[in-house]
Parts: structure tokens; sequence; C-alpha cells
């Protein structure tokens, strides 16, 4: 009996990976992956003592990391060298108001004459 205990079968869920393939194919170190999942807040699947990550969940996981990191993208845009408010794609912003301001002006001219 005790042989048959210690004698461990290698079974992993069809789709799923254990730590070193989740983690290479997450472009991870197996440790942080090890030490990290939980709170990346990746989900597993444990059988036993073996840990195994469904792929549909890893996938998700880096959709989620590309999500954010877009997001921090667009909100560090600036502007760079040689933009100026004035001359942005709201330029047609500043014709109207100067059209306003002509149209204004020669209203007073035609008053006062």
């Amino acid at each position: 009996m005790s042989a048959a205990k210690r004698k461990t079968v290698a079974i992993e869920p069809r789709g799923s990976l254990r730590y070193t393939a989740a983690a290479s194919h997450l472009g991870i170190a197996e440790g942080t992956l090890r030490n990290q999942h939980e709170a990346l807040g990746i989900r597993s699947l444990k059988i036993g003592r073996v840990r195994c990550f469904r792929i549909e969940d890893l996938d998700d996981f880096l959709e989620r990391k590309l999500l954010e990191t877009e997001r921090k993208r667009l909100r560090k845009k600036r502007r760079g060298r040689g933009e100026s408010l004035v001359f942005s794609p709201d330029f047609s912003f500043w014709l109207v108001i100067a059209g306003l301001l002509l149209v204004v002006l020669v209203r007073l001219s035609f008053l006062t004459a």
C-alpha cells in the first residue's frame, strides 16, 4: 500500500498547464507565478498537490494586462515639441472665434457710421 501511495501520477486536466509551462506561456518567471498568482488575479485549479492553470484563464490575464497598459499609455499622452494648443486639431475653434469677432466689428462699424 505504501508503495502505491508514494507513486504519484501526473494528472493534468485537458487544456491546462502546470507552473513551468504556464509561466513560459505568460513570459514571467516560474517563481513569480508561484508566489503571486493570487495577487495577480490568475485563476487556478488545484488537484491534490498539483496546481494547474487553464489556458483560457492565462489568456484572460494577458488581455487584462494589455488593456491596463493601453489605458496608462493614453493617460500619459503629452504634447510634443512644436505642438501647441493654438495649432492643435481644435484650431477650428479659434477660426470660429475670429469670425465672430469680425462680425461684431463690422456691426459696430455700421452702428457708428
